[in-house]
């Protein structure tokens, strides 16, 4: 009998950030996208209308409701853009993970928690999921690097939640 290596290719750890799973978010930025699209077209639509009325009294509010009604879609098509998600950094040497939005050179530290603080900790097979304080989700970790796993769950198991 003989045994071999696993040819699988095992980079690193990566961890995925938490995203809402009932969908409310989403909704929201589709319907600000609808909103913000229907806004800038009525902007439009009040100097291209059939038989638009051109006299004096009317022109300035039209102007007036298509700058508003441009500058609101505007506002909305803005917010319709999905926001980058923070990226998670999970440090077995301190013992915490950290939740981190890099914008260019800065690096601005959102959320962090001590293995000693989570609140639960899912261990099945390659998949870690690290939940923090109130029960929320941290971070679901997607092993591909065997020595990383096998650091993270030591360090897990060291601070008393596996």
């Amino acid at each position: 009998m003989t045994s071999a290596a696993d040819p699988a290719n095992f980079e690193s750890i990566g961890p995925q950030p938490v995203r809402a799973v009932d969908g409310g978010r989403m909704l929201w930025r589709a319907l600000q996208g609808v909103l913000g699209g229907a806004l800038v077209m009525a902007a439009f639509g009040l100097w291209f209308a059939p038989g638009a009325n051109w006299g004096h009294d009317v022109l300035l509010l039209k102007l007036l409701g298509s700058a508003v009604a441009g500058m609101v879609g505007i506002g909305c098509l803005q917010g319709f853009v999905r926001p980058i998600p923070p990226k998670v950094e999970i440090d077995t040497i301190c013992h915490e993970v950290r939740l981190v939005r890099i914008r260019g050179k800065e690096r601005q530290i959102l959320d962090r928690c001590s293995f000693a603080d989570l609140t639960l900790v899912e261990n099945s097979g390659t998949h870690v999921q690290l939940w923090g304080k109130n029960k929320t989700l941290l971070a679901e970790v997607a092993a591909t690097d065997r020595v990383s796993h096998r650091s993270l769950v030591t360090a897990l198991r060291v601070a008393g939640k596996l």
